[in-house]
């Protein structure tokens, strides 16, 4: 099987700006049994869930209308 890793940058932690230089990530891994589970890598705790799950908290907390 083929292990997919990817990242995504972290802006904002507690509310504060990340500071320039001290990027910070998300890991997003395939998950090694489950087609259907990823993991996400936030420091050092690895954290399985199911993918449309995330993708589906994703698509709703970004459809908010702001006035």
């Amino acid at each position: 099987m083929i292990k997919v890793k990817q990242t995504v940058r972290i802006y904002e932690e507690n509310n504060q700006e990340t500071p320039l230089g001290a990027e910070k990530n998300i890991g997003i891994e395939s998950h090694e049994n489950y087609d259907d589970q990823v993991i996400l890598v936030i420091g050092r705790r690895r954290i399985t869930v199911i993918g449309e799950d995330l993708k589906t908290a994703i698509d709703n907390a970004m459809n908010i209308n702001r006035f």
